[in-house]
């Protein structure tokens, strides 16, 4: 039988120092490791979830039938990155590293495709902002060319009714002077003075029209305007490389790394199937 040794006062004293440290230990273990895996969920919730949903919303508008298709790959690429974050913590330090490597490829892609996303909502909403402004100066000009048409209506109309009533004066002056001598006929209807010609002049700091411009001068024309049609079907094949390789980069990541996985549940830098007496994984 063996003999416990005696403690004296000053080893009860540092006996019970000890377990007060030991039973603080794991009052304090599991708090520490529940805060990392909060900090943890927080980074992956702004960094990587809500860049996918931002993609997803954008894809609505810009794959409008292959929305769902679209959405289901973002959730692909996500659920990898997020079971990649989550576990990497009781992988081997090799593993880590893979893990941050292929976090890293896919967070870049990410970022270039909300950038590209971003980049094609502002250039539709200039495009349909384009088109209300197109809309607005067709119909001014529309009211323009009216109101000129009916000017010039009114200018016939007008000129119409001066010539027959220039008509009617002078057949009344003919009548009147068919019925005196020839000796007394004197017309008293004056002939009408010939109209100005209209000057070709433009006034300073207007534009000359185009049929004052000289030939050979160089015309600046504007650039045409883009519908959000148009801007779509110019962005979609970069869209559509980036959701491909976003997509595939997270299924390569995820398979690699599920092939080479390796547990280290207790931390201490070795694998765990190298260890006897450790269980790998769970």
């Amino acid at each position: 039988m063996k003999a416990h040794p005696i403690l004296t006062e000053s080893g009860l004293r540092k006996r019970k120092a000890e377990n007060i440290l030991a039973d603080f230990a794991k009052l304090t273990e599991c708090p520490r490791i529940e805060g990392q895996k909060m900090l943890r969920l927080l980074i992956f919730l702004f960094a990587v979830l809500i860049p996918l949903v931002i993609v997803g919303i954008s894809n609505l508008t810009v794959f409008p039938d292959a929305a769902w298709l679209a959405t289901l790959m973002l959730v692909v690429t996500g659920g990898i990155a997020g079971v990649l974050t989550w576990k990497s913590g009781d992988a081997t330090p090799k593993i880590r590293r893979y893990c941050i490597v292929a976090d890293f490829g896919v967070a870049v892609i990410l970022c270039i495709n909300v950038g590209c996303h971003w980049i094609l909502s502002r250039e539709v909403s200039a495009a349909r902002q384009g088109v209300v402004e197109r809309h607005i100066e067709e119909d001014r000009d529309l009211q323009k060319k009216t109101q000129e048409t009916n000017l010039e209506i009114a200018r016939r109309e007008a000129g119409a009714r001066e010539a027959e009533a220039n008509a009617r004066l002078q057949n009344a002056e003919r009548r009147r002077l068919a019925q005196l001598p020839v000796s007394e006929r004197r017309s008293l209807i004056s002939a009408p003075a010939p109209a100005p010609a209209p000057k070709a002049a433009t006034a300073p700091g207007l534009i000359a029209p185009m049929s004052l411009v000289p030939p050979g001068a160089t015309v600046v024309a504007a650039p045409p305007r883009l519908t959000p049609d148009q801007v779509r079907d110019a962005w979609w094949w970069r869209l559509t490389l980036l959701a491909f390789a976003e997509c595939f980069a997270g299924v390569l990541g995820g398979i690699i790394l599920g092939g080479v996985w390796e547990w280290d549940r207790n931390h201490d830098g070795i694998a765990d199937h190298k260890q006897a007496g450790v269980r790998p994984g769970k």
